[in-house]
């Protein structure tokens, strides 16, 4: 049962309640209202031995206790050294003891902490200040408990306590069996005026019933993935790391989705088994076309492709299977695949020209891409690819989704595409030999040409009887770059033409497209107008001068304002309306010139759809002659490829069959474009696989075959990467004991978060310390300390013949901390992270100073340095038992030297509740 009194110190000031009268007087309530014994929490250590100090006058014991005390302390530090005996901090707190009060932090000496554990237990101490180290894992009840501040820095922030953190302290009130209730003070002159209402001077009932009352922190899972956990578990084989993470709580959904990925990787295999075969390597296939494709393809193909993932463009670059014919094709089985990975080629080259062009010729990318260009677009309706004419507005650049850099965006106007296009079925004469034919061909969702009668065959077979919609949708989720889009050359596309002026004046609207995704083609092309500039009337009817690319940009949006009122209308006529409408209509009329140059003649203005070629097209763009570009060796190789390659990709279409290099047939298909879609199919398919099985892949890291290391990492407890790598370096091979264990302590000390400061990274220690040794290459002098330079201050006390060891050190440990910021870990220094001030500290300690010499002028508390020591301990005797198991029983003994200097008096000092002879003695 708690009680909880809020005493305030009214017109003082937060100083005042540490100085000696205020305490004064506190203390002397605890003791009229026989409150002791009493602890006092505060937050830091500091301030817990300045209130102590602050009490100097205070003496709270009786004289045997006081004899109690004496002999129990004389007993405690006659194990120490003599010299240790008079240690300031074994002074302060024998004095301390004596009159009744004591400190408590971690900072202190571990054999002083549980002294005056066991004098406050015994009822000695009456007040004990302490931080919260005494709250947890020690049992040390009272009768009263004293809250100096109700704030804490916790490492980030300065807050106030949560309700599990006040439980914990305010919990110490009240001894069982002894106090019939526990009191609770809260000192509120110290605490920050955000906490206290500004009319009272006291802490927001809000704050205190939330603090007191308030609900537990809830459990968060902190499951991360370390070395050491994966080595530990490489230790024993019943786990591997998988199933660790597997058992965590976090992995309970996975299942599920684990089974569903495992149904799609069997839809997938069974589709890519239907539709493929293994290719024979001792089938020597006719001909010389598959020898024709493979070197044409072969050229630069791996280095034209840019923008697609490496693992997709291993696949089109190795297509280990045989694609079937989705019609019975025989002849056209064995090339179709040498044909997809050239046409896959072509689009990727036209990036690779508009990236050079982008990063070498910036300055002519505003005469590429001007205002009134006429270009090529491929465009997706409803997952078919149509071939669209469109002209420039502007251009701008854009960040990627993924922040993988910018890419270039086109402004331009172009005809809308009827919605319903995919379900529409057009019928065109095709042109064999320069006569017609008979034969009629269906174009199918604008993708999919397929004769009369082979459709009439492909009812009998079972291929497409799958849900096409739900693959793609399981393709698309999976990230594969931009894979999505059929590599199909110009001449196989569906090109779609407008039944009049008036139809396609009417479908005008402006896209945003992106560059590298859609643009098949740049015509030498442009459309030129008539007074361009002139001015423009807005609202507060200030003349504005406009350029080509705003006039048509008001051109279109005010043409898609009336549209969006009333689909019919067209633009009125007044004097500015009529001027844009006439820019409008000279893009029309353009637009509709370029696709009756590409639709056969004798059935122009008949249809809306044509499968045709691309032999009467808007002649390209010469980049080398047009822009008179200067450029080197590898770029000339480059827009020469694109042009070979062009021309063969662009050859008329007769009677389904692509003929290329004059008279020699290449492929024979009865429907090329299904077929190649297949092959698209196909690859995307056996991409999906792969990416769902290394999803699915239980990896067994098997260290032993991979890595030499695994004796030497499974042995470590800490920063095991960085010193499996220098111990394989040997950097401690021709080291003295002493050395070994001070360049040792350097990954013993754990450096916190927060000293983490740009002075103590590693990359700034590894530019102090090449400065320090370049100097010292060049300076005469026989003083073994690096004080003489202007070092920062962790440095400047190292030995400097172990200075070139801790260069090489830093490098690897810089290494590492690159690779783990390229990898994206949530804290790539903690593997990396050293702490050099115990360095020196270490080395005096190893060779043979006395803790009360080597912790003289040293920074480091005494509590600190003697974990750290214990650390180090135990860091050592892991890597000498990693040494005997790799076979190097010379570097093991010399480590075990080095052990026997550190662990050696106080550090080695037993705990005082495991000895026997260490006991309070009693009052007689």
């Amino acid at each position: 049962l708690f009680h909880y009194f809020v005493i305030a110190c009214r017109g003082k000031d937060a100083f005042i309640m540490h100085s000696k009268n205020t305490w004064l007087g506190f203390v002397n309530l605890l003791k009229e209202q026989n409150l002791m014994p009493a602890i006092a929490f505060t937050f830091s250590r500091s301030s817990a031995e300045t209130l102590a100090r602050n009490l100097s006058s205070v003496d709270l014991t009786s004289k045997s206790e006081k004899q109690q005390i004496t002999k129990f302390f004389s007993t405690i530090t006659g194990r120490l050294r003599k010299c240790d005996r008079k240690l300031a901090s074994v002074k302060f707190l024998h004095d301390l003891t004596r009159r009744g009060l004591a400190v408590h932090h971690s900072g202190m000496l571990p054999i002083l902490k549980e002294t005056v554990e066991i004098l406050f237990r015994a009822g000695l101490v009456k007040i004990l200040f302490a931080t919260e180290t005494v709250s947890t894992g020690v049992n040390t009840p009272a009768r009263c408990v004293v809250f100096t501040s109700i704030e804490k820095f916790d490492g980030h922030i300065k807050r106030s306590l949560d309700p599990s953190e006040f439980t914990q302290m305010a919990g110490r009130a009240g001894r069982r069996g002894i106090d019939a209730k526990g009191l609770v003070i809260i000192l509120v002159s110290t605490i920050g005026k955000s906490l206290k209402s500004s009319i009272t001077g006291l802490p927001t009932e809000s704050l205190l019933r939330n603090m007191i009352l308030g609900r537990q922190t809830k459990l968060i899972s902190r499951f991360r993935v370390t070395y050491s956990m994966i080595l530990n578990l490489h230790r024993s084989s019943s786990l591997t790391p998988q199933d660790i993470m597997k058992r965590s709580f976090m992995e309970a959904a996975s299942h599920r989705w684990e089974t569903k990925q495992r149904q799609h990787l069997s839809v997938l295999n069974k589709k890519l088994n239907e539709t493929t075969k293994i290719i024979s390597h001792n089938n020597n296939t006719d001909n010389n076309i598959s020898n024709i494709i493979i070197q044409t393809s072969t050229i630069t193909i791996s280095k034209s492709i840019e923008g697609t993932s490496d693992s997709f463009k291993s696949l089109i670059d190795s297509l280990d299977v045989q694609v079937k014919c989705p019609h019975n094709g025989v002849e056209c089985c064995d090339s179709i695949g040498q044909y997809y990975q050239l046409c896959y080629k072509y689009r990727q080259l036209t990036n690779s020209i508009i990236s050079t062009l982008d990063v070498k010729y910036a300055q002519r990318l505003q005469q590429i891409f001007c205002p009134g260009r006429l270009i090529l677009l491929q465009l997706m309706v409803n997952q078919s690819v149509w071939l669209v004419p469109a002209v420039i507005i502007n251009y701008h650049w854009k960040t990627k989704n993924n922040n993988a850099g910018n890419q270039i965006m086109l402004n331009v106007i172009l005809w809308e595409l009827p919605v319903n296009l995919p379900n529409s079925l057009t019928l065109i004469k095709k042109q064999e030999d320069g006569e017609s034919s008979s034969e009629l061909a269906l174009v199918v969702s604008g993708s999919d040409t397929v004769t009369s009668e082979q459709m009439n065959n492909n009812k009998n077979t079972n291929y497409y009887e799958y849900d096409e919609i739900e693959e793609e949708i399981l393709r698309n989720s999976i990230n594969e770059g931009r894979t999505t889009t059929i590599p199909v050359p110009p001449h196989l596309m569906p090109v779609f033409v407008p039944f009049s002026l008036c139809d396609g004046y009417s479908r005008l609207t402006r896209q945003s497209v992106p560059l590298s995704d859609s643009l098949v083609r740049i015509c030498d092309q442009i459309v030129t107008f008539q007074d361009m500039r002139y001015n423009l009337v807005d609202d507060d009817n200030s003349k504005l001068p406009l350029s080509t690319s705003e006039i048509l940009l008001q051109s279109i949006k005010q043409l898609i304002n009336i549209r969006r009122k009333d689909d019919t209308k067209l633009l009125s006529v007044d004097v500015n309306d009529h001027q844009l409408d006439q820019h409008l209509q000279v893009i029309n009329l353009a637009l509709f010139n370029c696709v009756n140059s590409i639709v056969p003649q004798e059935s122009a203005l008949t249809s809306e759809v044509y499968y045709t070629t691309l032999r009467n097209t808007p002649k390209q763009m010469d980049f080398k002659m047009d822009l008179n570009l200067v450029m080197d060796d590898e770029d000339i190789c480059l827009f020469d490829e694109y042009s070979t390659l062009n021309d063969q990709l662009t050859t008329p279409l007769a009677n389904g069959t692509i003929t290329a290099f004059s008279s020699t047939n290449l492929l024979k298909c009865p429907n090329l474009l299904q077929h190649l879609k297949l092959v698209h199919q196909t690859i995307r398919r056996k991409f999906a696989i792969k990416s769902i099985e290394n999803n699915l892949a239980n990896y067994q890291l098997q260290l032993s075959n991979e890595y030499t290391g695994r004796f030497f990492a499974c042995e470590l407890t800490s920063k095991e990467v960085l010193l499996t790598q220098l111990l394989l370096d040997g950097f401690i091979d021709d080291l003295l004991a002493p050395d070994i264990a001070a360049v040792l302590s350097a990954f013993s000390n754990e450096l916190r978060a927060q000293d983490l400061t740009p002075e103590k990274t590693t990359s700034y220690y590894l530019e102090q310390l090449i400065v320090s040794i370049n100097r010292t290459a060049s300076t005469n002098t026989t003083t073994n300390y690096t004080s003489n330079f202007n070092l920062h201050k962790d440095l400047e006390c190292i030995p400097r013949h172990l200075l070139l060891v801790f260069k090489n050190v830093l490098t690897r440990a810089y290494e590492l901390e690159t690779l783990q910021r390229r990898h994206n870990l949530t804290d790539p220094y903690l593997e990396s992270r050293l702490d050099l001030r115990i360095v020196p500290v270490v080395y005096k300690w190893a060779n043979g100073y006395s803790f009360s010499a080597t912790i003289s002028k040293c920074d480091i508390p005494e509590g600190s340095l003697i974990k750290s020591l214990l650390q180090l301990d135990e860091l050592i005797r892991h890597i000498s038992g990693a040494c005997r198991q790799f076979g190097n029983h010379i570097l093991s003994l010399k480590i075990d030297e080095a052990r026997d200097l550190i662990h050696r008096d106080i550090v080695c000092s037993p705990s005082l509740y495991v000895l026997q002879d260490i006991k309070l003695a009693k009052d007689d």
